[in-house]
């Protein structure tokens, strides 16, 4: 062999020796510069971010550094959260924030919100749920992008209502008084009358009333009153005043009216009349065949004279030939002076049968 080929092949060879330690070299070198990584960050930590979790080696501790050093950009109202596995290894979660639209209160405003249930996105925007508060979705939902929270206020008022019951007032005729006189019986009283009411107001305003309860705690008390009816005081007066109806001081009842002249007289105690009555206030006589004896009568004067409830027992010469229609008996002789004549109408209440 030549002695320029055996160079040229030497040559060759050591080249290749050269290149396969460099290479070795370098693989050192490379392993090296790993192994003083790894023993050169010491923390392992995991971020999370819209989904994506990734492991990052790092030998900060500082979670904001660490986010910086590896590009992570924060908004202004993002969030992050931070725990620590068994292994002490550090896991960061990024909560990305967005919109979500509130009416509450009148108003109806967005705000930011990251992640939480509803009742929470709220608290952290300072409106707190009352207790009968309602809202367009549950309390324990998740908040999402651009979801729409109404909440409606309620509030429940229970009132007690008390109120006067008034009282009735109850009147008993007395035919031997004249109208306008009034006697009290028994003092009226008013009730009490208890009503426990719950009202609903949404938003501030009553929607409902419903009633709980209802109770009268006092019963009003009638008030009776006594009342005359009759034009004046009668002269003959009823022992029971208010079987007799009287209507602006005339019967209300008759069976027909006779219209004539009066006449009084008196007779001695005792004195019986011609139908065998004893001749009494009260006791008048006619003419039987036109009043018949025991009927019933009511004789006033149109000048407002009453003679009063009387009854038909007794007759007279004047009375049979028509010179005066009734004559009425008197207390006294003094008072048949004063009675005179007056002109009468003689309403019978009922008719006699002799």
């Amino acid at each position: 062999m030549k002695p320029q080929i055996v160079n040229l092949k030497m040559n060759r060879m050591l080249l290749k020796g050269r290149i396969v330690k460099l290479g070795i070299f370098a693989a050192a070198l490379a392993m090296m510069v790993t192994l003083t990584g790894l023993l050169y960050f010491k923390n392992t930590v995991y971020v999370t971010d819209n989904g994506i979790t990734r492991e990052i080696k790092t030998n900060e501790t500082d979670i904001y550094a660490i986010l910086r050093s590896e590009d992570y950009e924060l908004g202004i109202n993002d969030r992050i959260s931070c725990t620590k596995d068994e292994n002490n290894s550090e896991h960061i979660i990024i909560h990305r924030a967005f919109d979500i639209t509130v009416t509450a209160d009148g108003e109806t405003n967005t705000f930011p919100a990251t992640d939480g249930t509803v009742v929470e996105a709220l608290e952290n925007i300072g409106i707190t749920l009352g207790e009968d508060d309602r809202l367009n979705c549950r309390r324990e939902d998740k908040v999402t992008a651009g979801m729409e929270i109404i909440v409606t206020r309620v509030k429940y008022v229970t009132k007690t209502e008390e109120s006067e019951i008034p009282y009735d007032t109850e009147y008993i005729d007395n035919s031997n008084r004249k109208i306008g006189d009034e006697t009290v019986i028994t003092e009226g009283e008013n009730g009490k009358h208890t009503v426990t009411v719950k009202e609903t107001y949404i938003d501030g305003k009553l929607s409902d009333t419903k009633q709980l309860s209802e109770t009268i705690s006092k019963q009003p008390v009638t008030q009776v009153v006594e009342r005359g009816t009759a034009i004046n005081v009668p002269y003959a007066k009823m022992e029971d005043p208010t079987k007799l109806k009287l209507v602006n001081g005339i019967p209300e009842q008759y069976t027909r009216v006779i219209s004539g002249k009066s006449t009084a007289y008196s007779a001695r105690a005792g004195a019986r009349t011609a139908s065998g009555r004893y001749a009494v206030v009260g006791t008048v006589a006619v003419n039987p065949n036109v009043i018949p004896y025991g009927s019933e009568l009511y004789i006033v004067s149109p000048d407002g004279t009453v003679y009063g409830y009387a009854i038909a027992a007794d007759t007279g010469l004047g009375l049979m030939d028509g010179r005066t229609t009734i004559d009425l008996f008197m207390g006294s002789y003094a008072d048949s002076c004063r009675w005179g004549v007056h002109y009468v109408d003689i309403y019978v209440l009922s008719e006699g049968n002799g």
